[in-house]
């Protein structure tokens, strides 16, 4: 019984010495890159009011801090105004950022139209707003989601 064991043991050592080396083997780029980017409200550029909807363009700053290029396939998230829920957003067009560099991308969000008055009704005179962006940005063909959330302020362009 015990040399039958043996040798079965034996006859399972080279799969889990592949198996080991699988594990053990060094991250592809994919995994190497996720590295979370800072993502932050560069500007609002425009605001237009459409009934019960208005449309803010914005303009995203990626700074890629990672030591590898990184492919960003979609960026999906979640905007906040002076503590208000503001709006939800996707961008998804590919771009592949550099390392230590940066990108600026363009986004379209909706807004409820009435939060957006009642925020510029309490805007102080320069336009600035607090904001928080959160969300996930999704790296390469992997689907491998990153979470990213930064605060800032950013003027309001109210044209």
């Amino acid at each position: 019984m015990v040399l039958r064991l043996i040798k079965n043991w034996r006859g399972l050592l080279p799969a889990l010495l592949c198996a080991a080396a699988l594990f053990a083997s060094p991250p592809s780029e994919a995994q190497q890159t996720a590295v979370a980017p800072q993502v932050s409200i560069r500007s609002v550029d425009s605001i237009a009011l459409q009934g019960t909807t208005a449309i803010l363009d914005l303009t995203l700053s990626i700074r890629n801090t990672g030591g590898l290029a990184l492919p960003l396939q979609k960026l999906r998230f979640q905007i906040q105004f002076n503590g208000l829920d503001v709006a939800q957003g996707v961008s998804t067009a590919p771009v592949t950022i550099a390392a230590q560099q940066q990108a600026q991308v363009p986004v379209q969000v909706e807004v409820n139209s009435a939060t957006l008055l009642s925020l510029i009704a309490t805007l102080p005179s320069d336009g600035t707003v607090r904001y928080v962006i959160q969300g996930t940005a999704e790296i390469g063909q992997t689907m491998l989601q990153i979470p990213f959330t930064h605060s800032g302020a950013v003027q309001l362009a109210l044209q």
